[in-house]
């Protein structure tokens, strides 16, 4: 049992080492791959590109759709109905307003 705990010891004691080649071919490796798969992905868009297979976009035409709410829309354009009278009534003199200290 004590060959064992000192077996692991020694194991996580040179895990913990910090081995510079290690981590330089780790950062390489890691480096390498990322640029070829950088690669692989941009062919692979040409290709697609180049055959027209990409952002094909289906059109759907639906005449019915409406964008706006018609009941506001209807309520928008009666206020200025509303405002233009008033103000036609006003500029004819039609309306006098009373003193409201009387």
């Amino acid at each position: 049992m004590k060959n064992f705990l000192t077996n692991i010891k020694n194991n996580i004691n040179n895990f913990l080492k910090i081995n510079p080649h290690k981590h330089w071919n780790f950062l390489i490796y890691t480096f390498f791959s990322l640029v070829l798969a950088l690669m692989l992905f941009s062919f692979y868009l040409l290709y697609e590109i180049r055959n027209d297979k990409i952002f094909q976009v289906t059109l759907t035409e639906d005449e019915n759709q409406n964008l706006l709410k018609e009941s506001l829309l209807e309520t928008t354009l009666n206020t200025y109905k509303n405002k233009a009278a008033k103000i036609a009534e006003i500029k004819s003199g039609g309306t006098v307003y009373g003193d409201p200290s009387l």
